[in-house]
């Protein structure tokens, strides 16, 4: 089963993260169907929207732990490989020259709350929940997650959920500047369809520019990104982050014990 689904109708394409069991964390085939299967849809003028959205009851949980835990067997070269793929498929993602929609439902965290961050529009149901435990993990928040969402929430706002962990509603995420609108998880698809339609609806040259644009704005907040792929491999390797990563992935996989 194919890690992504893919629409096109009427102008939008519709990008279903489809591993539910996995409560649709990207793994390295996703990453891989990302930069080969949607970033192409942005090369002509089929495709002027869009939409990313979850299978089953989330928008996407974070990292997939069952590949996070295995880490441990490989080298420090392929531990960087791998991270820099999903960093590049993301900033190959938030690149297209089109209006990208994420439609949220359910738990959105860590590097995953960065792909909805990389998109223009975020409607988002009244049951989302946004989280950052990569600390609880045992590893940083990576993937230029700290300056993309402070960019949205500010540095207060940001650092509280990146060193508490906690859980950040659907209304605070609206209130803080995040989220574009809030809507009643029934009302969600036909929310997104309606914006989605409209953005679509718009000349192709008009989406280009505005979205460059918008681009070009962000890039000038976010003035003085590095590069955090040499941390996220460090903690894999600190014996006291280890651990900590161990703990959460036995959890997570062993809920029962």
């Amino acid at each position: 089963m194919s890690a992504l689904e893919i629409e096109v109708t009427d102008r939008i394409a519709w990008v279903t993260l489809n591993r539910p069991d996995a409560l649709n964390a990207i793994n390295d085939e996703m990453a891989t169907e990302l930069v080969e299967r949607v970033v192409p849809l942005g090369d002509g003028d089929t495709v002027r929207a869009v939409v990313v959205r979850g299978a089953g009851r989330a928008f996407c949980a974070g990292a997939d732990v069952g590949d996070a835990s295995a880490e441990g067997e490989s080298t420090a070269a392929e531990k960087v490989a791998g991270h820099a793929r999903t960093q590049r498929a993301l900033e190959a993602f938030a690149a297209m020259p089109v209006v990208k929609v994420a439609q949220v439902h359910g738990h959105c965290v860590g590097a995953r709350f960065v792909l909805a961050a990389m998109c223009e529009l975020r409607i988002v149901a009244d049951d989302a929940r946004f989280s950052i435990p990569e600390l609880d993990f045992g590893i940083p928040f990576s993937m230029g997650g700290l300056p993309l969402i402070a960019r949205y929430l500010g540095m207060t706002r940001t650092a509280d959920l990146v060193l508490t962990g906690r859980r950040m509603g659907a209304e605070e995420a609206r209130e803080g500047g995040f989220a574009t609108s809030v809507v009643e998880r029934s009302g969600l698809e036909q929310a997104v369809a309606e914006v989605a339609t409209k953005v679509a609806a718009r000349p192709a040259f008009l989406v280009r520019e505005t979205v460059s644009r918008l681009e070009e704005a962000g890039r000038e907040l976010l003035d003085g990104q590095r590069s955090d792929l040499s941390s996220l491999v460090l903690a894999t390797m600190d014996t006291e982050s280890r651990a900590v990563m161990d703990a959460y992935a036995e959890r997570i996989l062993n809920p029962s014990r």
